[in-house]
């Protein structure tokens, strides 16, 4: 797929007086990296924030579990949600004035907005030019409460997006990498919702997948609360045989509880097992693919080998005329006698006793070395594509048995959960009063059981359908990995000078859905982020976003970064430099913080940039500083004057 996301040319903040001392900045983004600089408590985080807040209309919050893009963008645009943020930010003066306007360039056309931070929530101005350069005033004869919409009618138009929720969630899961350092290489729903928007057939089936996904999800949500609702009931009708004095056949409730807990782990386990195998099957179909193309190789050069041997004429010591001399020492073209050492001479001067030319007399003994040396190559790898395959035999057979014991472990739960919420006792107690109350409420329950039934078939039909999905997005990945793959490695392994491999990896058991990426570092599978470290996983996740968006985008991606240099040694910092500038060097931009001191992160990237190229916001010149940044001021012009003299250089 190929959205067309903007460029964000310039931005504008007025009255926002949380910069006491600039409270209307005017920012230039233009340049292909911009650094926001300054000591900590000066608001960096706040203006990326309020930068997404003004592409949006929504406020980050990465913390909260993400489901879908539609549930993401209601939950994180609602007004109250927004003043909480910026009322902190914002003193009580300004914030019914406090406006963010982003001018966004796609080729030659423009889009400003302008939006209130607090007040209604507005947008206040939309203003278009097309690619003419004719303005459009978009809000001229409609009421403000209409911009917002018109907004993101013109944001779907201009990017090819399905929905402005996709937009949404590219700017705050994609090109945003905020103070919260939410890792969506880890995070398997959001990263499953960005690959279909990045090698989905178009953004209108990436829509469908998400909502279907988001749809199963919900309705095995539900089943799970039907049954959870029938077991409260169940307790409910044994305390009242309990009271009343019902002699009770069954089981007791912590054995109850024993048993589902049981099974519900059985369950887990067969799940797992699945998924391990299926990883194993993975594995195993890459090493049969590199083994065949081994053998291929090889056996091409050994064909061509072999062909050069026959080409080739033998050694003279080994023609009969040569040998015939030698032997007899005696000519056999002329019978000259004595003539035997002449011609060994020759031999051993590499020359042709008969015509003089030069010659090599190994070559048939070397070619023939070569061919043995193929051989044994040959039959090595010959050898591991058996192994190979026999273990890929093993592995489907085990992954059979384990998806059989899968659907036998969620059956033996549901048929437990079922069996022990229909069980029936007669007494006289349930003759009377008593026994109409433990009828009704076995009939509720009954009925919360078939409901929860319906949800689980229910769920059961999404899952169908996703696989169909599934099955196009990994065929789609396979064709733009050529691409993808070769480019993250390199940003990557700019980054963590590791050798880095990625692939997709299915979720495709029977009650779960969606995509992950398995990484292998070194050649060491690293499935956890806790496998890597701190600043590893920050990097490698900015890796994937630059990545994923020179993917998804069609023309130049947009990064806005947060940057985490406090988890990095000043080794990894030139290094984390030098990523940002593969990165722009390919035409895409940056909008990054850095906190001010003597960073190589900075110092690296502006080394390779220049002043033309890198654009420095001091925002020590923003706000008023605290005593004990007043007093170090000193440093702070020093940093600012490394940095500006790395610019020159």
């Amino acid at each position: 797929m190929a959205a067309r996301l903007p460029i964000i040319e310039q931005v504008w903040l007025d009255n926002f007086d949380l910069y006491s001392r600039l409270p209307n900045v005017a920012l230039d983004t233009s340049d292909p990296v911009v650094c926001l600089i300054g000591a900590n408590g000066l608001g960096k985080s706040t203006f990326l924030n309020a930068l997404a807040y003004g592409l949006t209309g929504a406020i980050p919050d990465l913390e909260r579990a993400f489901k879908s893009a539609d549930d993401y963008t209601k939950n994180n645009s609602r007004p109250n949600r927004i003043d909480d943020y910026f009322s902190g930010r914002l003193g009580s003066a300004s914030q019914d004035l406090a406006t963010i306007t982003v001018e966004l360039r796609w080729d030659k056309r423009l889009l400003h907005v302008t939006r209130e931070f607090m007040a209604d929530h507005l947008v206040t101005k939309l203003t278009y030019w097309d690619a003419d350069g004719v303005e459009h005033d978009a809000l001229e004869g409609v009421g403000e409460d209409e911009g917002r919409a018109l907004y993101e009618a013109r944001i779907c138009e201009l990017t090819g997006l399905s929905t402005f929720s996709q937009f949404v969630f590219l700017i705050h899961f994609v090109c945003l990498f905020d103070e919260g350092r939410h890792l969506l290489m880890w995070d398997e729903v959001a990263l499953t919702n960005a690959l279909y928007l990045a090698f989905g057939a178009d953004p209108g089936r990436a829509r469908e997948a998400d909502r279907i996904r988001n749809d199963m999800n919900r309705e095995s949500s539900r089943a799970r609360n039907k049954r959870f609702s029938a077991r409260h009931i169940t307790e409910q009708i044994d305390q009242l045989r309990t009271v009343f004095g019902q002699d009770q056949d069954f089981q007791t409730k912590d054995e109850l509880a024993a048993r589902h807990e049981h099974l519900t782990a059985k369950l887990d386990t067969a799940i797992a097992d699945v998924q391990k195998l299926e990883k194993s099957l993975r594995d195993a179909d890459l090493r049969w693919a590199d083994l065949s193309a081994s053998l291929t190789e090889l056996q091409i050069e050994y064909r061509k080998e072999f062909s050069s041997r026959l080409g080739a004429s033998s050694p003279p010591a080994r023609h009969p005329l040569v040998r015939t001399t030698i032997e007899d020492d005696r000519c056999a073209v002329c019978s000259t006698q004595g003539v035997a050492d002449t011609v060994q001479a020759a031999i051993s001067d590499c020359q042709c006793p008969l015509c003089g030319s030069t010659v090599s007399p190994l070559q048939d003994e070397n070619a023939i070395e070569t061919l043995q040396s193929l051989d044994e190559e040959i039959a090595k790898v010959r050898a591991n594509l058996t192994t190979t395959l026999r273990e890929r035999d093993k592995v489907n057979v085990r992954l059979a048995t384990s998806r059989e014991a899968e659907k036998a472990a969620e059956s033996e739960l549901r048929e437990f959960e079922e069996g022990n919420d229909h069980r029936h006792f007669t007494s006289s107690v349930e003759r009377g009063a008593v026994g109409e109350e433990i009828r009704r409420l076995d009939k509720e329950r009954a009925a919360l059981i078939d409901q929860s039934k319906e949800h689980y078939d229910k769920r059961d039909k999404h899952r169908a359908a996703l696989r169909d999905y599934e099955r196009e997005l990994g065929e789609q990945y396979e064709i733009a990995a050529e691409r993808f793959v070769p480019r993250f490695r390199e940003l990557a392994e700019e980054f963590i000078g590791l050798p880095i491999e990625i692939s997709l990896e299915n979720r495709g058991g029977a009650n779960e859905a969606g995509f992950g990426l398995e990484m292998r570092m070194n050649d060491q599978l690293r499935m956890q982020a806790e496998s890597v470290s701190e600043s590893q996983r920050f990097f490698l996740d900015i890796a994937l976003r630059m990545a994923l968006t020179e993917m998804i985008t069609d023309g130049p991606a947009t990064l806005m970064i947060d940057t985490p240099e406090g988890s990095l040694d000043i080794t990894y910092e030139a290094r984390a430099g030098a990523m940002f500038a593969r990165f722009v060097a390919e035409r895409n931009r940056l909008v990054v913080t850095a906190n001010l001191r003597s960073s190589e992160l900075v110092l690296r990237l502006a080394r390779l940039q220049t002043h033309d190229r890198m654009k420095l916001a001091r925002m020590t010149e923003w706000t008023d500083l605290s005593e004990v940044q007043q007093a170090e001021e000193k440093l702070f012009t020093e940093a600012y004057g490394a940095i500006e003299k790395a610019l020159a250089a």
